[in-house]
């Protein structure tokens, strides 16, 4: 008898395993610099969790997800993507309670029916972070420049963030009425353009069969409520203060139902190599209570093809646990760039800042997630070029020059 990997696996071993090794702990380094919290889910669930969460018009459920049947009947389906899952157990077991941050990480298997090609397997590895509970774009902001960290520590060449905004369920309808009178009087569209018009148009913009014939398409900036457009413009602003270049695409909508404002996605020339985006929604529609989230993952084998050909995999180490505090709300931006930057010095894992809380609240908040020292941005003090630095152990508290800090 001779036995063969099925198609679209394969065995990982040797150099690959050395390098899927690199790049895993170097992710979870960055992570945990950043304070999140690993959670690894099961690589099968109930099959409607998929189809509730990714949306059954997707690609994903129609044509490429794994369904079986178990020894009673019950219908299950290998994961084909994270966010589900992890959601599943953010309800299932109250971490909004356990952990406060809501901040979490993953990496594991992942199964899709599609036809293999370079970088792409039927069984593939994600490593992915989601971010519950926090509706600020600073949230959005934390976690491309998450993404994009790994990624830039991975030695990828040439990274480009592309940005856009799906808008909210005020805004959305108008736009999705408008992109249905647009490609009605389209006669040419690929069959499965014809049926996403009929039951979710957006997805239509991703289409790589079509998209040459959109070039006069109505872009979703226009349609664009005030909230919404001030949620991307103060995403913007927070990408900049951190010295990180964007581009905005209209045309960028992600393959997922679930995303609501902000997408985005990662990448290094042609290849798409990170993607996520904001999904407020998906907890209250599996149950749960009604919660602001935002996430993205990256496939783990089309990362390190690209690393190899640019660069290596390094990792990095993390020592104390420190938060950043804000007493003035006006320089939360100034704050939060610090807070960057400093997690990417790998000696401490950095937390915060947070806006909308007055500065007692902030204090309670780092003692319940035992950090170990809070670094205060004050009005007075930074006017002298100066922070406020709060040991939570011993509840002493000095200053410091802020240029001396990192």
């Amino acid at each position: 008898m001779s036995f063969k990997a099925p198609r679209g696996t394969r065995d990982i071993f040797a150099r690959d395993a050395q390098d899927f090794s690199i790049l895993e702990r170097a992710a979870s380094e960055i992570f945990r610099n950043r304070a999140f919290i690993e959670v690894r889910t099961p690589i099968f669930e109930d099959a409607g969790l998929f189809l509730r969460s990714i949306g059954q018009e997707t690609d994903i459920v129609s044509k490429e997800m794994y369904l079986f049947e178990d020894k009673k009947g019950r219908k299950l389906a290998l994961r084909p993507e994270g966010t589900a899952g992890i959601v599943r157990a953010f309800i299932e077991n109250r971490f909004d309670l356990s952990f406060p941050e809501g901040k979490f990480f993953y990496g594991g298997q992942m199964f899709r029916y599609e036809r293999p090609q370079a970088g792409r397997y039927r069984q593939f590895n994600q490593i992915g972070a989601e971010y519950f509970g926090n509706a600020s774009p600073a949230a959005d902001a934390e976690m491309i420049i998450t993404a994009f960290e790994i990624l830039e520590t991975a030695g990828i060449k040439d990274l480009k963030i592309h940005i856009n905004s799906l808008g909210c369920q005020n805004c959305r309808p108008l736009f999705r009425s408008e992109l249905i009178k647009y490609f009605s009087s389209k006669t040419d569209l690929c069959s499965d353009c014809v049926n996403r018009l009929e039951k979710n148009p957006l997805r239509l913009l991703d289409c790589k069969i079509d998209s040459s014939k959109f070039s006069g398409v109505p872009a979703m900036s226009a349609f664009w409520c005030p909230d919404c457009r001030e949620n991307f413009e103060t995403l913007k602003g927070l990408l900049s203060s951190c010295g990180l270049s964007f581009e905005t695409d209209d045309k960028l909508v992600r393959g997922l139902d679930y995303y609501t404002k902000t997408v985005f996605e990662i990448r290094s020339g042609q290849d798409t190599l990170a993607g996520g985006g904001r999904y407020d929604n998906l907890v209250k529609e599996l149950g749960g209570q009604n919660t602001a989230a935002v996430g993205f993952a990256f496939g783990t084998e089309r990362v390190i093809s690209a690393a190899r050909n640019s660069g290596s995999l390094n990792s990095f180490a993390q020592k104390e646990k420190v938060f950043i505090a804000i007493a003035d709300e006006e320089l939360f931006k100034e704050a939060f760039a610090f807070s960057i930057k400093y997690s990417k010095t790998g000696g401490v894992c950095v937390s915060g800042p947070v806006n909308g809380k007055s500065l007692t609240s902030q204090l309670k908040f780092a003692d319940k997630i035992a950090a170990d020292k809070t670094v205060i941005f004050a009005k007075t003090e930074f006017e002298q070029g100066k922070i406020i630095i709060k040991d939570m152990k011993n509840k002493t508290q000095s200053e410091q020059q802020l240029q001396n800090i990192i």
